[in-house]
């Protein structure tokens, strides 16, 4: 290992451009000696201090380059000023078809790109500025692949990878982000797991991706959907088709079995460095980052536990005098103050370059404030773990003002994620991370893939979603009961994903048992009545719900009840957003509440449970021979907040459910998302009434289709 009191002094030499460009020569040679005793990573990170200041080596800049292609950092290397030799190691690093949009690889990169090249299933683990995802665009490019599926965690990275597909490949692919559009002969599926999992058939695919596959690993706070990206996983394996599984710095992947084919990659190569500062606030943590982001000009992200912790560091900053006016986002703050309230703190912080992102924002609002911030406009972008799964920034600075997310501390895998935010290929050569609280231990977690590994705690209901010649002869067992129960249909417990199956059996029970009262309430057909809804909701949380806690605003089922009555009373989320701020005396509060429980319930779990339980109804009623209700079209109009679901998912493209209002007569969908989008290419603006800001959004959404 090179000599770590060489690294210090050469780390200090190399943060001082006046004494570079005194001895420049002299600087070089000293870190080509370093470079010659091993490629230690601390001497890849002292070249890449040096190009951060590579104007200060004036001519002298030609022994560097010498360095960058040494490390393997092509991608730094202007390809006019190389020799044959190098030129031919450039032009290697270059992937195939990319001629168009020019991409070079650096060398590990390419590693991973050739092993998936010759075939080979790759899982990579690999710091957040590695450029994994160039990798995927690299393996589009190829013309291997005719369908190709791209599972992300988030539908905010449903967005940023639609645009940025869109952009390279949207003459050549379809890209479909919803199960309803139609397939084609060369698609792009970008989904989420629970998306993927609804596209009846699955196949073609030829070849799939998961990002961010950590999610695999059952965790606490988020059981539920991994056992779903479990499925999405097993269900895309089963087609044959080759993958690539990225995501950051993990230990290891459990061994999988030996018919699943895979190389595991782990790497900690590093196109960026990050400079950490401790900070130890005396008394008030929040005076202390004031004074800090008072020392900031550069793009800079604060990681809070909480919407609300966000918020008080937001009300914060304004209060301190931080940030300054952005006259290009005038228009937007406006629109904001007048779609939702003037003093919302969202819109308040937007006209002084502060940015928010969270889960209680509008789905637009979070997309339109993290593409501000990527150009220049916001300089500070307050925010919670919703920015650290993926979503791609442009911050030179990181502030990690909490070492929790919610109530939970985070782990060191988590803190190491949200510390690969600092820095940026291309941009920024040196991230800076400032910490408020003490890191926590050092350890990497180990992967396990339950749908696979079938460890003696996988739930029944990832068990029930493997075929039976998959399943271990524990699993068999352990769910045989389940198989052979009469109560309820199996399809009905393989259908209601995410839900428990043993809950079901016994909610099958009781409804057989109280058939006699429940069954007038329970056989409603598309709408029901105050009372129908009353005794679902009542189901769902007694029998469904994993604990009683409260949810997004709930705490019964009764109030569940009522909180659905009055979407359905308003007809839509913008007139329950309008009502709550009538009702409550602080702006924050009226509209983020009713956004977390408009993303929470009625966009997600309430058409989930509710369509679990209106299998089970149907599936007991049909063995009593009596008639059946069907639940599905109600469901379908709370998930889509009463809209056409083809102007609520235009949502997810950059245009607010507000504007989709405004010009759904002139695409007039019905339903039909493909029919949306190639109106939206052709629409006429001028025929509809729109304010600046929104004409921005429309058009930048179809600039990006």
């Amino acid at each position: 290992m090179a000599d770590n009191l060489s690294i210090r002094s050469m780390r200090a030499t190399l943060s001082n451009a006046e004494a570079i460009h005194a001895d420049a020569f002299g600087v070089l040679r000293s870190l080509c000696a370093l470079a010659n005793q091993n490629h230690d990573p601390h001497v890849q990170e002292l070249v890449l201090r040096a190009l951060d200041q590579r104007e200060a080596f004036g001519t002298s800049s030609v022994i560097l380059d010498g360095l960058v292609r040494r490390f393997g950092l092509f991608p730094y290397l202007a390809p006019e000023g190389l020799g044959l030799a190098d030129s031919i190691a450039y032009e290697f690093h270059r992937p195939l078809g990319m001629d168009e949009q020019p991409l070079i690889f650096h060398r590990a990169q390419a590693e991973v790109y050739q092993s998936l090249m010759a075939g080979e299933n790759v899982i990579l683990s690999a710091p957040t500025s590695f450029g994994k995802s160039l990798i995927i665009d690299a393996m589009i490019a190829s013309g291997k692949f005719r369908h190709i599926a791209i599972v992300v965690p988030t539908i905010a990275l449903i967005d940023e990878t639609r645009r940025r597909l869109a952009e390279r490949f949207g003459r050549q692919y379809k890209i479909i982000t919803h199960p309803s559009q139609t397939r084609t002969d060369r698609d792009l599926l970008v989904m989420t797991q629970e998306r993927i999992l609804d596209v009846k058939p699955l196949a073609p695919v030829e070849f799939f991706v998961i990002d961010e596959f950590y999610k695999l690993q059952p965790r606490q706070e988020d059981t539920e959907r991994s056992l779903v990206l479990n499925q999405a996983f097993y269900r895309l394996y089963k087609t044959g088709a080759q993958f690539y599984l990225l995501g950051p710095n993990i230990d290891a992947i459990s061994k999988l079995p030996t018919e699943i084919r895979h190389q595991f990659i782990k790497t900690d190569y590093k196109t960026v460095v990050c400079d950490m500062h401790k900070v130890d606030p005396k008394q008030d943590d929040l005076a202390e980052l004031v004074a800090l982001c008072k020392t900031l000009s550069d793009p800079t992200l604060i990681f809070c536990r909480s919407p609300q912790r966000a918020r008080d560091v937001a009300q914060a900053l304004l209060d301190g005098k931080v940030g300054t006016q952005r006259e290009k986002l005038s228009n937007a703050v406006k629109w904001v103050g007048d779609a939702y309230h003037p003093q919302w703190l969202f819109g308040r912080a937007l006209a002084q370059g502060i940015g928010l992102h969270h889960g209680q924002l509008p789905r637009t609002l979070g997309q339109y404030v993290v593409r501000a911030f990527n150009d220049g406009h916001v300089q500070f972008l307050v925010c919670t773990s919703t920015l650290i799964e993926g979503v791609n920034t442009k911050a030179k600075n990181v502030v990690v003002f909490d070492n929790q997310i919610a109530r939970r501390k985070y782990d060191f895998f988590t803190y190491n994620n949200i510390l690969g935010r600092s820095g940026r290929m291309f941009q920024h050569f040196i991230g800076h991370v400032y910490v408020f609280r003490t890191p926590p231990a050092e350890q990497l977690p180990l992967i396990d893939v339950p749908i696979f590994t079938q460890p003696d705690d996988t739930p029944d209901s990832l068990l029930l979603q493997i075929d039976a010649e998959d399943l271990g002869a524990h699993g068999t067992g352990k769910i045989a009961d389940l198989i052979g129960q009469d109560d309820l249909d199996v399809s009905a417990l393989r259908e209601s994903r995410g839900v428990d199956p043993r809950a079901l059996v016994r909610l099958a029970q009781a409804i057989r048992s109280n058939a006699r009262e429940w069954w007038p309430l329970l056989h409603w057909n598309r709408m029901p009545s105050g009372n129908e809804l009353k005794l679902v909701c009542q189901l769902i949380w007694d029998y469904l719900m994993p604990d009683k806690r409260m949810r997004a605003g709930v705490v019964s089922g009764p109030q569940l009840a009522f909180r659905i009555e009055g979407l359905r009373h308003q007809g839509s989320a913008v007139g329950l957003i309008r009502n709550a701020i009538l009702g409550e005396d602080d702006p924050n509060d009226a509209v983020e509440n009713t956004i977390e429980f408009l993303r929470y319930w009625a966009n997600f779990n309430f058409p989930k449970y509710l369509l679990a339980v209106d299998r089970v109804q149907r599936s007991v009623f049909k063995k009593m021979n009596r008639a059946t209700g069907n639940y599905e079209y109600f469901s379908g109009q709370i998930e889509n907040w009463f809209l056409d679901p083809a102007i609520m998912a235009l949502d997810e493209y950059g245009i607010p459910i507000q504007v989709g209002e405004k010009i759904q007569s002139l695409l007039n969908p019905q339903g039909n998302l493909d029919i949306a989008l190639a109106r939206l290419r052709t629409i006429n603006l001028d025929v509809v009434s729109l304010s600046l800001f929104e004409r921005e959004l429309v058009k930048d959404a179809i600039a990006h289709l």
